[in-house]
């Protein structure tokens, strides 16, 4: 059983938090902890088809690669900046397709505040067209027109919802920044990073947020 330090409370605290909402979002979900120095990437596949980071600062370097439980990591995460690893568990099969490390090209950058502007947007719209639609096959056709459309540069307003969702936009004003490859764009922000694969696109079932 391998542990970690964390860099004092206020990282704690932030990851906590990042949890919370990740548990909250889907109570079964599995994190990839990746750490080769003095930070920790705690990555997550938030039901948006995104794949989520959130880096932490540690007190001292660590080389750690585990797919752990996000709701076991949690409780961990609770009780003290000193943290064991949780168990290993078999995780789903973006954990094994994380976006690349290098080779990407920035794009554009924005305000936080005008992201969320486009997000509240997004969400009345969707909810204002699919008020009284009940077949799949339309919400899915209105989800698609809606939650792909960009927000930043080229990357669609699920990533950024999936952001928002997460806590890693932060709680004020800062800046954002898209990001590409030509198989992957990523919203970075002041607590993390959201990346999607293109052309990929979710159930309709999650937008409901």
């Amino acid at each position: 059983m391998s542990s970690v330090e964390l860099a004092g409370e206020a990282e704690r605290q932030g990851l906590v938090q990042y949890l919370e909402r990740l548990v909250a979002l889907d109570n079964r979900a599995a994190v990839r902890l990746q750490a080769g120095g003095d930070v920790v990437g705690i990555w997550s596949g938030p039901p948006f088809e995104v794949v989520a980071v959130r880096p932490v600062a540690l007190s001292g370097p660590a080389q750690l690669d585990a797919t752990v439980s996000a709701q076991r990591l949690l409780e961990r995460v609770r009780e003290a900046s000193t943290v064991e690893v949780p168990p290993a568990v078999s995780g789903p099969n973006w954990v094994g397709l994380l976006p690349p490390r290098s080779g990407w090209e920035e794009r554009m950058r924005g305000d936080v505040a005008n992201v969320r502007l486009a997000i509240d947007s997004a969400k009345h719209f969707f909810r204002a067209r699919a008020e009284g639609v009940t077949d799949r096959a339309s919400l899915e056709n209105i989800a698609q027109d809606v939650w792909e459309r960009t927000c930043l540069g080229e990357v669609p307003v699920r990533s950024a919802h999936a952001a928002e969702s997460l806590g890693l936009m932060g709680p004020g004003d800062g800046v954002a920044v898209a990001l590409s490859t030509d198989t992957w764009t990523r919203l970075s922000v002041p607590g993390g990073s959201v990346a999607a694969r293109r052309g990929l696109f979710p159930s309709v079932s999650v937008f409901t947020l």
